[in-house]
């Protein structure tokens, strides 16, 4: 009896480049997001703002997952500013501070354009 094929090594490396490339995809769509780490540590963020002094600076520090360049007042708001990043996390239960999206309840984000 003999074998048939359909395709041959064409076919064979058409299937492997195919499931590389969905395993890049699959990888890529379940890289964390943006925001899942401030998910994860908007609790202890929320403790800090609400003891955080007036006119206190806190340096460079980690907060639950993420990293702050420094956390301060700036009027009524705590800001939260990302490491590496030109984001900024704000928290204000009593207004929404200009230029800013907000995220949920109290807390919002802002954007800085580095040009």
């Amino acid at each position: 009896m003999r074998r048939t094929t359909t395709g041959g090594p064409a076919l064979r490396w058409a299937a492997v480049l195919l499931a590389g490339a969905l395993l890049l995809v699959g990888l890529f769509w379940l890289k964390p997001g943006e925001h899942e780490g401030f998910a994860e540590s908007a609790p202890q963020m929320e403790a800090v703002a609400r003891t955080l002094g007036k006119d206190e600076v806190l340096e460079r520090r980690t907060i639950g997952v993420l990293t702050f360049d420094a956390v301060y007042r700036d009027g009524d708001a705590v800001v939260f500013p990302v490491s590496d990043s030109h984001l900024a996390y704000i928290w204000s239960p009593d207004r929404r501070p200009g230029d800013t999206m907000g995220l949920w309840g109290p807390w919002y984000t802002f954007w800085s354009d580095p040009h």
